[in-house]
């Protein structure tokens, strides 16, 4: 990506200097720009939006802090690309909380501690930047989901389109791919692009399965088909009427179940076990698999009639060690969605971090990264960092490097999301419904948290 864009806003031309200078110092990889009213900052706004805006509250005397609301709401409004992280007086947590109601992503009590203030920084560029790719994908290809494939490479811009392309019709899609590069997220792409979104999307592997048993979960089955039917049972064929049947590992399937599937694929009939009665079904196929399918029709594992039924149109997925380029952009797409969903305060990537990242090879491709991610995430948390340092980064099989054991490094971060939620209950009066909403947790995770914190 071009170089960020950092504004700063300060009614104080001699603070907006000193912090600007401070963020330099710090490492920040940015152009900062200042201006020191509020018509300033969105003539300059206007000219480049900025990734990032940090943003004093009193920018008119006469007017106090309302006059940063005011501005901040027109940002909300008008840069939504844009994230802002306020500077409240010293002892004006109230303001705070205000500014984030109103949008703000971020908020810290003047003084700034810089390091803090330029990880907060490094972080909205980040989110800043995801949210811009986001817009870029949608110009370019007026589908929504597709946004959801990440990245910048020619890999993914392939994929993206051939994605498009398969939710434009009903044909059967056969995904290949390597373990953990993302088919089913591809999958649940096409069915949320196509006219068939408002169905279902089932998925199912059949994985270890014997055929009784697959032929059960899909065709479904009447009470007392076979021994141990007591009750009847819906098939996943009968669910994804009007939807998406996802078969996951299609390899695996048994090969009495592919001559059964043949039949509901040629005549739209499905036909519980035990049952004389068939019943119409309208659903688009879908299926994936890491394997060689071709070598599969060969080795007698995969029916050829089946193979050219369920494969009229391939899309195959690129190992993520051949799109390095989308590393950065997935590896802070995954810390955001781990903030999302867990109390963690880690909010960037160091560059030497990033580098490990990028000289790995990923055998285990997105799904490993996520894991990876995370992982650095939570070391990171346990040392009381706010970005992930190169020390942080853990592969397969690497030992954890820490003095303490790996028993204490859990409870260590669990001890930190109890203290979090009673900082912020205690913010909230006690209010349990307010600091759920303001951690993103649903309520009975927080109280899971603190009844375990009670033990």
């Amino acid at each position: 990506m071009s170089m960020a864009h950092v504004l700063l806003i300060d009614d104080d031309a001699e603070a907006l200097l000193s912090l600007a200078r401070a963020l330099k110092t710090s490492g920040l990889d940015a152009a900062i720009d200042a201006a020191s009213s509020a018509d300033r900052a969105l003539q300059v706004m206007q000219l480049t939006p900025p990734h990032v805006v940090v943003l004093d509250l009193s920018l008119d005397e006469a007017l106090g802090v309302e006059s940063g609301f005011a501005l901040l709401r027109k940002i909300e409004s008008q840069f939504p690309l844009c994230r802002v992280i306020v500077l409240t007086g010293h002892g004006a947590a109230e303001f705070g909380i205000r500014s984030l109601e109103l949008g703000a992503a971020n908020f810290l009590q003047k003084p700034a501690d810089i390091p803090h203030l330029a990880a907060l920084v490094r972080d909205g560029i980040a989110q800043s930047e995801l949210k811009r790719e986001h817009q870029r994908l949608l110009r370019e290809d007026a589908q929504p989901a597709t946004s959801r494939l990440i990245g910048t490479s020619d890999a993914i811009a392939k994929v993206r389109e051939q994605v498009a392309y398969a939710a434009s019709n009903n044909q059967a899609v056969v995904i290949l791919g390597e373990t953990g590069t993302g088919k089913g997220r591809c999958a649940r792409e096409i069915h949320r692009l196509s006219s068939r979104r408002s169905g279902n999307f089932m998925p199912y592997q059949p994985s270890f399965g014997t055929a009784d048993l697959v032929n059960s979960d899909l065709f479904g089955h009447v009470k007392g088909a076979f021994t141990g039917a007591a009750e009847a049972r819906r098939g996943l064929i009968a669910d994804a009427d009007h939807g998406t049947l996802f078969l996951d590992e299609v390899d695996q399937l048994p090969i009495e179940t592919q001559v059964s599937m043949l039949s509901v694929l040629q005549d739209k009939l499905v036909r519980a076990i035990g049952s004389n009665k068939a019943d119409v079904v309208d659903f688009r196929l879908i299926c994936a698999s890491n394997a060689d399918l071709e070598k599969c029709t060969t080795q007698g594992t995969l029916r050829r009639d089946f193979y050219h039924r369920i494969a009229h149109f391939t899309l195959t997925l690129p190992p993520l060690r051949s799109r390095k380029q989308d590393l950065s952009l997935l590896a802070h797409s995954v810390l955001a969605n781990l903030r999302e969903r867990e109390p963690v305060n880690v909010f960037g990537i160091e560059p030497d971090a990033l580098q490990k990242l990028t000289t790995y090879d990923w055998p285990g491709n997105v799904r490993e990264l996520e894991a990876v991610v995370e992982g650095a995430a939570y070391h990171a948390q346990f040392k009381e960092r706010t970005r992930i340092f190169g020390e942080d980064v853990l592969f397969s099989g690497s030992s954890f490097n820490a003095t303490e054991s790996e028993a204490s490094y859990i409870e260590k971060v669990e001890a930190y999301k109890l203290k979090l939620i009673q900082d912020a209950l205690s913010a909230y009066a006690g209010n349990q419904v307010k600091t759920a909403e303001f951690l993103k947790l649903d309520r009975a995770t927080m109280r899971r948290i603190l009844a375990r914190g009670d033990r």
